[in-house]
């Protein structure tokens, strides 16, 4: 029962939910974990580790770059720069925003780019995830990094309803919200990240994962991989 499982995380439900489903298929104290955490309202690829041999491997996976498809609402801005957010801004007058001006906004995130990380995000300050400080009102000063993003393309080319969807190919530690987020800003009408699919890692595509509600004792065995694709 020691392997990788490819599994397409469903919306509404925390990274760590997965993994306490699994865990009621495995013997008590198996060593269990996961390549990246994806929000609650995000869905697609989680790489679910299973036994000490392949839970050591995880901090290798972590490094691999990532590919999303993501929607983006503007006109409503987010503490959390996400759907599940407070709205701290709203624009309800027509944005007047037009496909090719976002397309060249949107042309402004490539290459390596130096990105601030959400306060609601599992960084740390001081040893405290920042999450915890902003559910507490505390003001949080996050350090900016750089990451690396390869791909942003709009898909189908269309505004609709102050909706974009987009492809996205980045580097590890990127966050999609702040792109959402930023993208607002730089179109002055606020932005926030209303869906994520996370599409890839590495080279292990979400086209080959197992839905979460197909796994049981039985089942468990024959979704498990011994190797990955690097």
């Amino acid at each position: 029962m020691n392997g990788f499982l490819l599994i397409n995380k469903p919306a509404g439900i925390t990274s760590y939910d997965v993994i306490r489903q699994i865990k009621k298929c495995l013997p008590p104290k198996t060593k269990i974990g996961h390549s990246g955490t994806l929000d609650p309202f995000a869905t697609g690829l989680l790489i679910i580790a299973i036994g000490r041999q392949y839970t050591k491997q995880l901090n290798q996976l972590i490094k691999f770059d990532k590919s999303y498809t993501a929607e983006i609402t503007f006109g409503i801005e987010t503490d959390s720069y996400d759907i599940d957010g407070k709205i701290l801004k709203e624009t309800k007058e027509n944005l007047n925003l037009d496909i090719d001006t976002v397309k060249s906004k949107l042309n402004e995130f490539k290459g390596t780019i130096e990105q601030t990380p959400p306060a609601f995000s599992a960084k740390k300050i001081n040893g405290v995830p920042a999450y915890k400080l902003a559910r507490e009102g505390k003001q949080t000063e996050l350090k900016s990094s750089l990451v690396t993003i390869y791909k942003v393309d709009l898909i189908n080319n269309q505004l609709i309803e102050n909706k974009i969807s987009v492809s996205i190919d980045c580097s590890k530690g990127t966050y999609i919200r702040s792109i959402a987020h930023d993208l607002g800003r730089k179109l002055s009408v606020g932005a926030h990240l209303s869906k994520l699919t996370r599409t890839a890692i590495g080279k292990n595509k979400l086209i080959n994962a197992t839905n979460l509600n197909e796994i049981s004792e039985t089942t468990l065995k024959l979704h498990l991989k011994i190797d990955l694709e690097q």
